[in-house]
C-alpha cells in the first residue's frame, strides 16, 4: 500500500508551476471558493445557527421595499434596462467561470500526460461543456440550500418560537451534523462528476450516478485529500495575511509621515498598497484554484485508472500488525 496523496500533491504542483495559462482559468475558478470542502465546518455552522433570523430578516425587507417602489414613467425604463445590463453582465461572468472550471480540469489532465495547450482552447472546451457543468452546480446547491431552507429552516423557526434556549442548542447542534457532512458529500461528489463530464464526455444524469459510486467506493480517500487541500488553504492563508502585513505597514508608515505635509502622497500611498494588494490576493488565488482543481483532477485519474487507492488511516492501520511484531522481537 503505497502513499497517492504525495504523488499526486508533487504532480499537481509541478503542473501550477509549468503550466502559467492555466492560471487565468484559475482566477476565475477561485471565485467558486478555493476555502476547500472543511471550510463548511466554519462557513455553514453561522448558516445554520441564523437560519431563523435570515428568514425573518428577508421577510421584514421583503415587506419594507416592496411598497416603497415607485415604478412609474421613465423610473420603470430605465430600472428595466438596469436588470437587463445587470442579467447579460452575471450571465457572462457565470459562463467565465463554469467554462473555466472545465478548461482546468482538462488543462490538469492534458498536463498530467505532459501535453499542452492555451488558455483559448481550454476555455472553449470548458465552454463546449458548459450546460452540463452548470448544471451539476445547480443541483448541488439546490440540494444543499433546499435541504437547509424547506426542511431546517422551518424547523427552526418553530423550535426557536418556543423559547427554549436547551432545546435551540440541541436542534442547531443537530442540524449542523446533518449538513455539514452533507455539504461535503454533495461538494465531493460534484467534483467527481465534472471530471466525469471534461474527461470522459458522460451525460449529466450519468455523471452523477457515477460521481457517487466513485465516491462511496473511495469515501475515505476523499476526505483524507480534502482534509490535506484544507490544511494547504489555511498554511497559504496565513502566508498571505504576513505577507500583506509586510507590505502593508511600510506604505503605512510613509504615508503616516507624509499626511500633514503630502495630503496628496498619503492617498497614492495608500491606494498603492492596496493595489499591490489586491493583485497578490488575484495571484494566489489563482494559483491556489489551479493547484486544487489539479490535485483533484489527478485523483479522479488515479481512482478510475490506477485501481484501488488505500487511505492513509488504512495503511497506518494496516501497519500496526507489522510494527508490535518488531517491538516483541
Amino acid at each position: 500500500m503505497t502513499s497517492i496523496y504525495r504523488q499526486i500533491l508533487k504532480k499537481a504542483w509541478q503542473i501550477t508551476k509549468k503550466l502559467i495559462y492555466l492560471w487565468p482559468l484559475g482566477f476565475f475558478v477561485a471565485f467558486l471558493g478555493n476555502g476547500g470542502e472543511y471550510q463548511v465546518l466554519f462557513k455553514e455552522f453561522s448558516l445554520v445557527s441564523k437560519q431563523p433570523e435570515r428568514v425573518n430578516i428577508w421577510k421584514e425587507n421583503f415587506q419594507i421595499l416592496w411598497p416603497g417602489w415607485d415604478l412609474g414613467g421613465l423610473k420603470a425604463l430605465f430600472l428595466f434596462f438596469i436588470i437587463i445590463i445587470a442579467l447579460v453582465l452575471i450571465c457572462f461572468f457565470v459562463w467565465l467561470i463554469v467554462s473555466s472550471l472545465g478548461g482546468l480540469i482538462k488543462g490538469a489532465a492534458l498536463g498530467n500526460n505532459n501535453e499542452k495547450s492555451t488558455f483559448k482552447k481550454l476555455l472553449l472546451t470548458g465552454s463546449k461543456n458548459f450546460w452540463p457543468l452548470l448544471g451539476l452546480n445547480i443541483i448541488a446547491k439546490v440540494i444543499v440550500y433546499g435541504f437547509l431552507i424547506f426542511v431546517l429552516g422551518p424547523l427552526m423557526l418553530v423550535t426557536f418560537k418556543q423559547g427554549h434556549g436547551s432545546l435551540n442548542l440541541v436542534v442547531v447542534g443537530a442540524s449542523f451534523l446533518i449538513f455539514v457532512p452533507l455539504t461535503i458529500i454533495v461538494s465531493l461528489v460534484t467534483k467527481y462528476a465534472a471530471a466525469f463530464v471534461m474527461l470522459d464526455g458522460q451525460k449529466m444524469t450519468e455523471c452523477f450516478k457515477n460521481a457517487w459510486r466513485l465516491f462511496s467506493a473511495n469515501w475515505l480517500v476523499s476526505l483524507e485529500m480534502a482534509f490535506i487541500l484544507f490544511v494547504i488553504n489555511i498554511v497559504i492563508g496565513l502566508c498571505y495575511i504576513l505577507a500583506s502585513l509586510l507590505i502593508f505597514s511600510p506604505f503605512l508608515s510613509l504615508a503616516v509621515m507624509n499626511a500633514l505635509n503630502k495630503p496628496g502622497l498619503f492617498d497614492i500611498l495608500m491606494y498603492s498598497s492596496v493595489t499591490v494588494l489586491l493583485i497578490l490576493s488575484a495571484l494566489i488565488g489563482a494559483w491556489l484554484a489551479t493547484f486544487q482543481i489539479s490535485s483533484w483532477t489527478l485523483l479522479y485519474l488515479r481512482l478510475t485508472e490506477g485501481g484501488k487507492a488505500y487511505s492513509k488511516i488504512v495503511r497506518w492501520t494496516a501497519a500496526l500488525p507489522e510494527k508490535f511484531k518488531r517491538k516483541n522481537v
